[in-house]
């Protein structure tokens, strides 16, 4: 069975920008303009993102990129080498702001309209994987097919507004009847025994333990049928250290997974399942 895997494709410096509110002021400083952001990131998600692809090749898999707008502004030939390669180009915001409502997406379209334009992606999801309905009726104005803002099981994917919603992938100790939207990764999550392994959090905590764990997951949702969508980010895959930004204690903790690096976990998952595009999920299924 083939499952979709994915990549956020957004900067270090674009992780900061969701906890903007917990930087320091000199956090903030690093991160507040475009300019800063670049200078933060120090050419390392270009890099990363060619180590990716050719990991990607090596293998023989064509996946989804979800692609912050701002990425592309540094490095157009990037993206389209990402497409020229066949793996699927969709969309991730422009700057990886939370969006918190209608207003704040619709700028982040306009801000990457260039984008938009040149790579016309059907795919979205949101930073911190977090959408309202309304916000998915504006996405289909705008063209876009589907969304994967949410987590769940595939086999309880809906059409909200005219989206398609294809979750990240979750585990279920137990059974629970029908789809819940919206489903971030939070404590009513794991509350309800689901356990998120399809995202890039949870793959570095796995790592800890075996590069394989995320691969038993993958493969009990496959006997039952299912494919798994996973998500992970440049950062996660090919490190650099970098100082912490944040003021706030609590949100260091939280955010110290994401300094683990999956690598060796991606490269047993590449070597071990057969991945696809999202796209190509859902035409192959059927979904509609």
């Amino acid at each position: 069975m083939r499952n979709a895997l994915t990549i956020d494709l957004e900067s270090i410096s674009h992780r900061y920008m969701t906890e903007i509110r917990h930087l320091s002021e000199t956090g903030r400083r690093a991160v507040e303009t475009e300019e800063n952001r670049k200078l933060l990131d120090g050419g390392n998600v270009f890099l990363s993102t060619k180590s990716i692809l050719r990991m990607l090749r090596e293998h023989g898999h064509t996946i989804t990129f979800f692609i912050v707008g701002e990425v592309h502004d540094w490095y157009p030939e990037l993206i389209q080498e990402i497409k020229e390669l066949g793996h699927e180009v969709a969309y991730h915001s422009h700057t990886h702001v939370p969006i918190d409502g209608i207003s704040s997406l619709v700028k982040d379209l306009q801000e990457s309209e260039r984008f938009i334009a040149g790579f016309k992606p059907v795919g979205f999801r949101a930073p911190r994987a977090s959408m309202t309905v309304e916000c998915l009726r504006e996405l289909a104005r705008h063209g876009f097919v589907y969304d994967s803002s949410s987590y769940g099981s595939l086999c309880e994917h809906t059409k909200m507004a005219g989206i398609i919603e294809i979750p990240i992938s979750t585990y279920r100790l137990r059974p629970r009847q029908g789809s819940t939207f919206p489903n971030p990764f939070s404590a009513r999550l794991l509350g309800n025994l689901e356990i998120p392994f399809g995202s890039g959090y949870s793959v570095s905590l796995f790592s800890l333990v075996s590069p394989s764990i995320v691969s038993y997951f993958i493969k009990k949702c496959n006997q039952r049928g299912v494919p798994s969508i996973l998500c992970l980010h440049p950062w996660q895959l090919c490190r650099r250290r970098i100082r912490s930004l944040s003021n706030a204690v609590l949100s260091r903790l939280w955010m110290l997974p994401y300094d683990l690096s999956c690598l060796r976990a991606f490269k047993h998952l590449l070597k071990n399942h057969e991945f696809c595009t999202i796209s190509e999920l859902i035409e192959n299924m059927g979904i509609s």
